[in-house]
């Protein structure tokens, strides 16, 4: 018998240096397998516990992935908070 585990593949965000960003996998990417995110950066896949995830602080949200996904959804863009 097997448990099934569905992924949600628009809720993967790749970590790099910190910097948490948006990817259009198809599938699950498979460690070791090239991942390229919506802003243009490459990194090989690696997988860890969600619990680990703040060992090395916080992770930021990379704003041109952002601004990608919102285009790609038709989602307008954030409004800009006055100083």
């Amino acid at each position: 018998m097997n448990a099934l585990i569905y992924i949600d593949l628009d809720s993967v965000h790749p970590v790099i240096d910190g910097v948490w960003h948006r990817a259009s996998p198809t599938s699950m990417p498979d460690p070791g397998d090239r991942i390229t995110m919506l802003c243009g950066a490459a990194a090989v896949a690696e997988y860890e516990r969600l619990e680990r995830r703040r060992e090395h602080g916080t992770p930021t949200m990379c704003p041109r992935c952002d601004v990608v996904y919102r285009q790609q959804k038709g989602i307008p863009p954030p409004r800009m908070r006055p100083s």
